[in-house]
């Protein structure tokens, strides 16, 4: 009979490792698993392994740079499927880094297939790259491998993240006419100024006349895109980059987040997705099988707000203390009334995941709504800037040649 090396670990996290004689790779496995061990990689001695040839598929050329929200469902669907299938977790990271679209992504799963053979645990391997890998991602791992069924919270993960995905892509399509109108506009007008404008100002220079605020205003915007047209591009590149290094630099992004809150129309969707995700990230965790206390310590970690990771994070250790949650969330007063209630009848019911289900599908929907009215009353407002700049230039143009025409009669 054929001899397998095997890498394990038990239910303690004690790493095992030996080799054993069985009539099967599959009989391997399935003496591993009635030892409760969690199988990291089976390997027959003298042979290689082959054990992904099941989900082999066309390895993609040409990869991109970037880590996708599609690249990480993609990742959380298919490792639930390799390994519910029996795949070793080091054989389905090895097979699922090779068929990512994403070259950084390959290289890190990898690395996490580097680590997974030397001891660490999946959860500690992709806790190395915070970057990619949120603290979501490293809370419920970390329940499936204590509570030994992976498949099934990588499952419940890859709802969550095509849940998030579609949302998100619903939000961008809602974006897209918007954002062309206004970049369509900012062209036209430099256009305008660099290459219309200075013909007409040669035009004028031949008249010798007085030439009406207006008029003179713009043609000292052409002159000056006309000599400096450089400058104004380093210009306008420095200010979005500082604008860019105010919102994410951690000296600066907590005024930040907080100077959001309280914008006009912008702080209430900003609140709007804080909470979605937030509710979202609590509804996963709990229903993955992470405890109360714990799912708060990683919703608060992983929000994208810090002023919400701030309050969150009281809330998380007045519940750590004995308090309830729905206290909590009445006491500090920044979350809404309705979550409060909400956490209230989880606790009465213990029904707190289908609760925070519930109140994340509401503000799902409340943000969409309020999303597109947005952009709905968006539009209009930008055909009107569109046709008040581009108006007021054409006319501050005309303004001379009406002087000159109502001169010669």
């Amino acid at each position: 009979m054929p001899k397998y090396n095997y890498l394990a670990k038990s239910a303690e996290g004690k790493i095992v490792k030996s080799t054993e004689v069985a009539p099967s790779r599959a009989e391997m496995i399935v003496r591993l698993r009635s030892q409760n061990l969690f199988i990291i990689s089976v390997t027959e001695v003298g042979t290689k392994k082959d054990d992904g040839a099941l989900f082999s598929f066309v390895k993609r050329k040409g990869k991109r740079a970037s880590v996708k929200l599609y690249d990480l469902t993609f990742f959380a669907r298919n490792l639930a499927t390799t390994l519910s299938s029996g795949v070793t977790l080091l054989r389905s990271l090895e097979i699922l880094s090779s068929q990512t679209e994403s070259a950084r992504l390959e290289a890190i799963l990898r690395s996490c297939s580097s680590l997974v053979k030397e001891g660490l645990s999946l959860s500690e391997a992709i806790g190395k790259y915070p970057s990619v890998f949120s603290d979501l991602w490293r809370g419920i791992i970390e329940v499936g491998e204590a509570s030994g069924n992976l498949p099934f919270v990588l499952d419940r993960l890859a709802d969550y993240l095509e849940l998030r995905m579609t949302f998100e892509r619903k939000i961008k399509s809602a974006l897209i006419y918007p954002v062309i109108l206004l970049g369509g506009s900012f062209v036209a007008v430099i256009i305008f100024l660099k290459f219309i404008l200075p013909k007409f100002n040669e035009l004028f220079d031949q008249f010798n006349i007085d030439l009406p605020l207006p008029t003179q205003l713009i043609l000292n915007a052409s002159k000056f895109m006309e000599h400096h047209f450089i400058a104004f591009l380093v210009v306008t590149g420095g200010v979005v980059w500082g604008a860019y290094m105010y919102m994410t630099h951690p000296k600066t992004r907590g005024s930040w987040d907080n100077l959001q809150l309280k914008i006009p129309l912008m702080g209430d969707l900003v609140l709007l997705a804080v909470l979605e995700r937030l509710t979202s990230t609590i509804y996963i965790l709990l229903e993955s099988g992470l405890p109360l206390v714990s799912t708060l310590d990683v919703a608060s970690r992983g929000a994208s707000n810090s002023v919400v990771k701030e309050k969150l994070a009281t809330v998380k250790e007045k519940v750590r203390e004995g308090s309830s949650l729905h206290k909590e969330f009445m006491r500090v007063q920044f979350f809404p009334l309705l979550i409060a209630e909400m956490a209230k009848i989880g606790e009465e019911t213990g029904t707190m995941p289908a609760v925070f289900k519930k109140i994340s599908e509401y503000y799902q929907k409340e943000l969409s709504t309020r999303v597109e009215r947005l952009i709905i009353a968006f539009e209009p407002m930008m055909i009107l800037f569109m046709g008040v700049v581009i108006g007021g230039l054409v006319v501050a143009l005309f303004l001379p040649l009406f002087k000159v025409s109502t001169a010669a009669m």
